[in-house]
Parts: structure tokens; C-alpha cells; sequence
């Protein structure tokens, strides 16, 4: 009798072991289809066209997210991104920094996300990557807003593939960082 007792409390451990095994692939394949789908959409967005610069005296520019960045500090055609002058004046200089920045954060945003992708990250790092999703989060919002503005100008802006990649990045990322069930699985639990 004791000799079946001891079996049977083998056999619920093993298959208790097995279960949480199979439990805890199923999490990390949860959390890495969004990821891998946020880092594909912010990877797009960096090279897919980002606007259309209309104009009724020339033809319509496409414009991608870095050259609108640096199209404000003159660094290429001003033209591409639909200012009038060659001047750089101090809210084009914003804009710039503005796009340049956006540019840099959608980059470590893809690096964090690969560590997320990887799992058992430390608290310290989940405050790092909360931060970079809140500045990816804030940049694509303002993008938007931007684009807006420019939409309002004398030669209007629309909105092209490289916009709607990067908010479909950005909250598919903001998802998974933010979101309490899939934070438990990416961030190692404290040891006390």
C-alpha cells in the first residue's frame, strides 16, 4: 500500500510538471506573436512612406520618417517634406528633433521588444522598457497630431502606410507592456 501511494504522488508530480511545462510555453508564445508582430509593424514603419506631401504646383512628394526628420534641418530637400524655404526656423528645428527622436525611440523599442520576446526581465529593465513604450507611445500620438497640422497647411499632408504601421506598432508593443497578464510573463518575479 505504501509502495501505490508513492507511485501515485510521483505520477502527480510528473504530470503537475509536464502541465506547468506546457502552461508556461503556451505564455511565451502569447506573448511572442504580439511582439513579433510590433516589432514587424515599427520595422515597416521605418522604411514604408510616412506622408504624402500634396502641392498644387508641383508633383505630390512621398515622404519616409527620417527624411522628415531631417528634412527640417535642411538636410535634405526641403521640398521633400513640404516646407516652403530653405530657412531653418526654430519650429522646424523642433519638428526635427522631434521626428529624429521619434526615430531613435521606434529603434530601441524594437530592441526592447526583442527582450521582451526573451522573457525573465529583471524589474529594473521593465521600468526601462515601460518608459521607452510610454516615449513610443507619446512620439506616435504626436506624429499623428503633426500630421494633422500639416493637413491644415497650404500644401496638405496625408497620411501614408509608414503612419499606420507605427500606431499598430506602438500599441500593439503598449499591449504588451503595459497590460498586467502579459507583464507577469515577460518580467522575472521578485525574490524577497
Amino acid at each position: 500500500m505504501g509502495e501505490g501511494t508513492e507511485n501515485s504522488v510521483t505520477d502527480e508530480r510528473d504530470s503537475r510538471a509536464r502541465f506547468d511545462e506546457r502552461l508556461a510555453t503556451l505564455e511565451r508564445i502569447a506573448v511572442l506573436l504580439p511582439v513579433l508582430a510590433a516589432e514587424a509593424l515599427l520595422i515597416l514603419s521605418l522604411f514604408l512612406p510616412f506622408v504624402t506631401v500634396t502641392s498644387y504646383s508641383e508633383d505630390d512628394q512621398v515622404v519616409n520618417l527620417s527624411q522628415l526628420g531631417l528634412a527640417f534641418f535642411g538636410a535634405v530637400p526641403t521640398s521633400s517634406a513640404g516646407t516652403s524655404s530653405g530657412d531653418i526656423d526654430a519650429a522646424g528645428a523642433l519638428f526635427g528633433v522631434a521626428f529624429l527622436g521619434l526615430f531613435l525611440v521606434m529603434l530601441c523599442s524594437i530592441v526592447g521588444l526583442a527582450i521582451v520576446a526573451r522573457g525573465g526581465v529583471s524589474t529594473r529593465s521593465a521600468r526601462v522598457l515601460t518608459t521607452f513604450a510610454v516615449l513610443l507611445a507619446v512620439g506616435a500620438a504626436g506624429a499623428w497630431l503633426v500630421i494633422g497640422l500639416g493637413a491644415t497647411s497650404e500644401s496638405p499632408w496625408l497620411p501614408e502606410a509608414g503612419s499606420l504601421t507605427l500606431v499598430a506598432g506602438a500599441l500593439l508593443g503598449a499591449i504588451v507592456i503595459f497590460l498586467p497578464s502579459f507583464r507577469s510573463i515577460w518580467v522575472r518575479p521578485q525574490h524577497s
